[in-house]
């Protein structure tokens, strides 16, 4: 019938009829009884039952309140109510207000055996359907969990045959058996992030610990040193609790900084601290908190000349080149650029349910001569975008790639770095009519995807630090393309 695992809480504001339930269902259930339905509901909140059988006409708080409250807080909790003054309308309400059950005591207020044993039956109907239910639903998250492992797991994947990825390939495995803080260089949107989690997930902290990236350049100085270090309540007037920081999350697993150059002087010594100590302070704290943490690097800048320059401290430079990894540019892996893009024309008719057959040829001749300043990010957006103009069960065609014509004039640059490149000027153009806010939003948004979402870079064509471009963006919810956050 039921089981002393089972935690019951009986509500009713007779003692004697409580007394009378825990008497009569104890031999099977745990059962704890209260004749006041608000302390009850109090002790829910610390010491779930697993299910609660309640009276429906009691001061303070009635059955149908009862059920209305719990049920707003813990939804599978299944309830049943029991009442001396039923009516086929107080039933309708405690059911749709989301009891399992509703029962009548007898005339007399008690309850006969064979309404116990009904009783009974409909108790353990209830848990069982709760149970199920509970499973179900655990299920069902645990399913949406490996869904979401499995598309991460393919997207932090390196994808091509040309000797430069396969080079990089058997470099990334064999960093991955060491456990020595990495540099990874290579120009924007090259996939340094897709690279960073991959030597995370083939080496023995996969199982240990996190993985945790954060963009340095998209967070101003304090809240990316709260970010990383947390703080301590009351550190700061805004520290209304005490907040963990990312290397606690990381604790035994990996975090990933990329654009590490844009970091300030203050937030480069802590990282030094830590990287000597494995040890830091939270903000406000004074307590030393020892960490176990893999540190990965990642910039699309020459940390040399920054050391030269004095924006970059000499020996951080040197405590996270251990092991330097640089990415091959899109531009320079040939035919791999064709499998890239079938692979994001996968990608996007899945999530679009709309069916795209792959590439014309003219869409790959397009392809092979475009420059790809952007590297990856680039090439994604693109096809992304082709995408949405392809018909169903049609091939992506030179014409839905047109955003690429004009570029397409400097395939005879193949190996020249992007900063020597010609640059054509480019055009930005809205129709009369829009306010000076629209104008504004709409020229940073465009300058944010000219650079690929790079902060620095855009904030020194708007003339902004990176801190006011960030805080734009969070004024006007100024989302970049970061579902694909390769570097």
């Amino acid at each position: 019938m039921g089981s002393a695992r089972y935690k019951l809480f009986v509500i009713d504001d007779d003692s004697t009829f409580c007394l009378l339930i825990e008497k009569v269902l104890s031999r099977d259930y745990h059962v704890f009884t209260f004749t006041n339905p608000v302390e009850a509901v109090e002790r829910v909140a610390t010491e779930k039952p697993d299910l609660i059988l309640t009276d429906y006409t009691m001061p303070n708080m009635n059955g149908l309140e009862l059920t209305r409250l719990v049920k707003e807080r813990y939804p599978n909790l299944p309830i049943i109510v029991l009442t001396g003054y039923g009516s086929i309308e107080s039933a309708v309400e405690v059911l749709k207000a989301g009891a399992f059950d509703y029962m009548e005591k007898t005339i007399s207020g008690g309850a006969s055996s064979a309404n116990f044993t009904v009783l009974r039956t409909r108790i353990s109907n209830a848990i069982e359907q709760a149970r199920i239910r509970n499973e179900s639903e655990q299920y069902k998250r645990e399913n949406e969990q490996l869904k979401r492992k499995l598309k991460r797991f393919r997207s932090t994947e390196l994808i091509g045959n040309s000797e430069a990825i396969q080079r990089t390939r058997r470099m990334i495995e064999q960093i991955a058996q060491t456990d020595s803080t990495v540099l990874i260089l290579g120009e924007t949107g090259t996939g340094k992030n897709v690279s960073a989690e991959m030597i995370h997930r083939l080496s023995a902290r996969a199982d240990k610990g996190e993985f945790v990236e954060i963009n340095c350049a998209a967070l101003p100085e304090n809240l990316l040193e709260a970010e990383l270090f947390g703080y301590e309540k009351g550190a700061f007037t805004d520290a209304k609790e005490m907040k963990k920081g990312l290397f606690e999350i990381a604790n035994n697993g990996t975090i990933f900084l990329d654009e590490i150059d844009s970091t300030s002087p203050v937030v480069q010594s802590k990282l030094l601290t830590v990287l000597e100590t494995r040890s830091f302070r939270r903000i406000g704290g004074s307590q030393p908190i020892s960490v176990n943490v893999r540190l990965i690097c990642a910039t699309n800048a020459s940390l040399a000349e920054k050391v030269q320059q004095g924006k970059f401290r000499e020996d951080l430079f040197f405590r996270i080149n251990v092991v330097s990894l640089v990415m091959p540019p899109l531009r320079t892996l040939g035919n791999d650029i064709l499998l890239i893009a079938e692979m994001f024309i996968k990608q996007f008719s899945e999530e679009m349910g709309k069916p795209v057959l792959g590439l014309a040829d003219d869409a790959k001749r397009l392809l092979l001569s475009n420059y790809w300043r952007g590297n990856v990010r680039e090439l994604r957006n693109v096809i992304e975008r082709a995408v949405v103009f392809t018909e169903k069960g049609h091939l992506v065609t030179a014409k839905e790639l047109m955003l690429l014509e004009e570029r397409a004039d400097m395939a005879w640059l193949p190996t020249m770095p992007a900063s020597s490149k010609p640059s054509a000027e480019k055009m930005f153009s809205m129709p009369i009519g829009k306010s000076l806010d629209e104008v504004k939003i709409a020229y940073i948004k465009a300058v944010l995807n000219e650079c690929n979402n790079h902060y620095s870079e855009a904030a020194k064509i708007l003339d902004i630090t990176p801190k006011a471009l960030w805080e734009i963006r969070k004024r006007y919810n100024l989302e970049g393309d970061t579902s694909l956050s390769s570097k």
